[in-house]
């Protein structure tokens, strides 16, 4: 089983680079063939047609697309506008417009091509329709000159139709457009298409216009103002131009030039109908009427030219449906006798496939048993020895928890007593201060009283020197502390306790008032207080108006000053 399935992979895989080497090759021949269809070479349909069944069982819908498309123009060119169509049609089917490498650029083409059938055939709507899905594709697949000229077709739509003012509306939007991107011959070109029609509304100004930018830039005219061989049908033009704005000798110069450059019927008959109106026009009625009929034989000749090759495309038409018919019969019949051949070669194979499979499926499902006892016999051990490992190890973390949670309750207990200590010492140190602030205060009271002066000290001295030199710097670095404020009011409180007990009396004076009081009696400028106290001028001020309020009862600063040199001081 296993040797028959290798040689049978191997038989595929050989098939499958086969298959890709010949649609290279395929492929490579086909875009021959579309570069002589882009050349204007001849090619029949059954150039073709290998290629498009090939591409049918082998290609991508792009390769489909291309066969297809080939096909049709070789049925076009060949006057079978039906059978071109179809296969037109057919390549339409092929595309895959949601693939990102959709070929939108050839899309764009069959449509073009479906477009111009449908115009030649006189069904200008249809023609419109084609025209924009042609445009909206060369646009999708980046092509701007391609969907520029799809969307100047549509001039020739709206104008089969006789909507005149829409197909001067194309060809001014295209023309702004060829000139956007560059392309400014086939923006002259495109205004020259609207000359006619802007004539036969009346609108002669932008036909003058459109005329002037169509010689100049179109690329068509030599430098004598003669149009390239096979576009004499502009003099007509031209000539109605100048017959309609009374320019009549102008008007007679193109006609004749008409008549003389341009020796098809199109042209003979134009120029003679050109020619008939302006001598009409002139009141000539014999020069007119010569031209009338000589207008009349050519247009009897072109009506039987077209009478003939509309018999011609009838007559296409009827062949091909005839041939269509006989090559369906033929077809059907070869289908029926390869369908039965296929389906028996089918069957056989199938017959042999299902056997081949059906005991491979037997193999495999055995096989697959057997490693599934396997597979579960191995689990079930490996199950036993996780859960007895899982057991040991849940038994570990309950002892460590229980050991985790003894250390917790110890710790607490130690942080309790370690808290309890520390409240202990706070309050003992608490009661201390407060009985030394007691102490302080009796200290003071009787030096107070006591006859004796302590006097200046030279600690204090130093003191009232080193805040001195602090005012004078005036930087809050070297600012006093609350450390060194401390200390100074109780070297003052010593040096001096009948000035302090003066000014200080049952805490009369706010810190700061007491702070500027006693900086007042040792002879501190009024600048060093403010930088000491670290307020402004104003502050000061009223610093000064409330110590004076307070201890002398005056409610301004200005008298303290006098005021305080009443109270004694060593």
């Amino acid at each position: 089983m296993r040797h028959l399935l290798t040689i049978i992979a191997i038989v595929l895989a050989f098939a499958c680079c086969t298959t890709e080497a010949e649609r290279n090759r395929m492929r490579a021949e086909l875009d021959s063939i579309n570069q002589r269809n882009r050349n204007d070479q001849p090619f029949t349909a059954a150039d073709v047609q290998p290629y498009v069944d090939f591409f049918d069982d082998h290609g991508t819908p792009n390769d489909r697309l291309l066969a297809h498309y080939l096909l049709g123009r070789a049925y076009h060119e060949h006057g079978e506008a039906p059978m071109a169509l179809q296969c037109y049609q057919d390549a339409l089917d092929c595309a895959d417009t949601l693939s990102t490498d959709c070929d939108y650029a050839q899309l764009a083409r069959v449509y073009g091509q479906m477009a111009q059938v449908f115009y030649r055939q006189g069904l200008y709507k249809e023609q419109l329709r084609h025209t924009k899905q042609s445009s909206k594709f060369a646009w999708m697949g980046k092509d701007t000159l391609a969907a520029l000229m799809s969307y100047e077709q549509e001039f020739l739509s709206y104008k089969g139709l006789g909507l005149i003012d829409s197909a001067i509306i194309v060809i001014e939007n295209v023309a702004q457009q060829y000139a956007r991107y560059g392309y400014n011959a086939y923006s002259a070109i495109s205004l020259g298409l609207a000359i006619k029609p802007l004539i036969d509304e009346g609108k002669f100004p932008k036909a003058k216009d459109y005329m002037n930018i169509y010689e100049s830039n179109s690329g068509r005219f030599d430098s004598l103002g003669n149009i390239e061989a096979g576009r004499e049908i502009y003099y007509k033009t031209k000539g109605l131009y100048f017959l309609y704005t009374e320019k009549l000798d102008s008007a007679e110069y193109y006609f004749r030039k008409e008549l003389r450059d341009g020796k098809d019927f199109d042209n003979q008959n134009s120029a003679a109908n050109g020619l008939a109106l302006l001598y009409h026009k002139m009141h000539k009625p014999d020069s007119a009427a010569k031209y009338a009929i000589y207008a009349y034989t050519m247009l009897d000749s072109v009506y039987a030219q077209r009478s003939t090759k509309e018999v011609e495309r009838l007559t296409a038409l009827y062949n091909y449906n005839r041939l269509q018919k006989k090559a369906d019969a033929e077809s059907r019949r070869a289908e029926r006798l390869w369908y039965y051949l296929l389906l028996s070669t089918f069957s056989i194979v199938l017959l042999v496939l299902v056997a081949v499979i059906v005991g491979y499926i037997l193999v495999q499902k055995k096989r697959r048993q057997e490693e599934e006892t396997k597979r579960i016999r191995k689990d079930y051990d490996e199950a036993i020895s996780k859960k007895d490992q899982l057991s040991i190890e849940m038994d570990m973390l309950k002892a460590n928890h229980e050991q985790l949670v003894a250390s917790e309750q110890e710790a607490k207990n130690k942080l309790e007593t370690v808290k309890s200590n520390n409240n202990q010492l706070i309050q003992a140190r608490e009661k201390e201060i407060a009985e030394l602030n007691d102490k302080i205060r009796d200290y003071a009271q009787r030096l107070i009283h006591s006859d004796e002066m302590v006097g200046e000290s030279p600690q204090f001295t130093l003191m009232i020197e080193e805040f001195h030199e602090k005012a004078e710097r005036k930087r809050n670095t070297s600012m006093p502390t609350k450390l060194e404020w401390e200390h100074f009011l109780r070297l003052f409180a010593q040096t001096q306790p009948k000035a302090y007990a003066a000014i200080g009396r049952e805490q009369t004076l706010s810190p700061q008032e007491l702070k500027a009081c006693i900086l007042l009696l040792l002879k501190f400028a009024n600048s060093e207080i403010i930088a000491l106290l670290n307020i402004s001028s104003q502050s000061l001020t009223n610093v000064k108006s409330r110590i004076n309020e307070k201890l002398f009862g005056v409610s301004n600063a200005s008298t303290l000053e006098n005021k305080i040199k009443e109270i004694p001081i060593v």
